[in-house]
Parts: C-alpha cells; sequence; structure tokens
C-alpha cells in the first residue's frame, strides 16, 4: 500500500530554495507558524467578506423599511451665506 502522504523535500521562502534538511528547528517552526498565519488569515478574509455582504444586506433592508413606513428624513437647514 502506497502512502499519500507527500514529503517536501525543499522550500522556497523570499524568493530562494532552501533543502529542508538543512534548516535549525526555530527555521522549520516559525516556517510552519507562517503557514498557519496564512490560514488564519485566509479565514478572516472569508469572514469578513461574509460580514460585509450581511452588512450591505441589512442596509437595504433599513433603506426598504424606512420607505415602506413612510420615515421622513430631518429637513436640513439652508446656509445662504
Amino acid at each position: 500500500m502506497s502512502d499519500n502522504k507527500q514529503e517536501l523535500d525543499s522550500v522556497n521562502f523570499g524568493g530562494e530554495q532552501y533543502l529542508i534538511e538543512n534548516l535549525t528547528p526555530r527555521v522549520l517552526e516559525h516556517l510552519n507558524l507562517l503557514v498557519k498565519l496564512q490560514g488564519a488569515i485566509a479565514e478572516l478574509a472569508f469572514d469578513l467578506k461574509i460580514k460585509q455582504s450581511a452588512q450591505l444586506h441589512i442596509s437595504e433592508e433599513v433603506k426598504t423599511f424606512i420607505k415602506e413606513d413612510k420615515i421622513k428624513p430631518i429637513p436640513q437647514e439652508k446656509n445662504d451665506g
């Protein structure tokens, strides 16, 4: 039976390719942290898109409700000078 896990033998960082076997534990740890942070940022970006979409939808509903309920805005004062 073959193992479906792909082992990386090198990593690209800052435009340079590095062999995994040459990396120190602290470098490996921080590279793993970067990968996790990138995933977390992607999740946050997704959540932001959802919340922005909800915000737009609710804002449109408020406009509709104001119109349906015939609520008049406060008249603005004119400054003549």
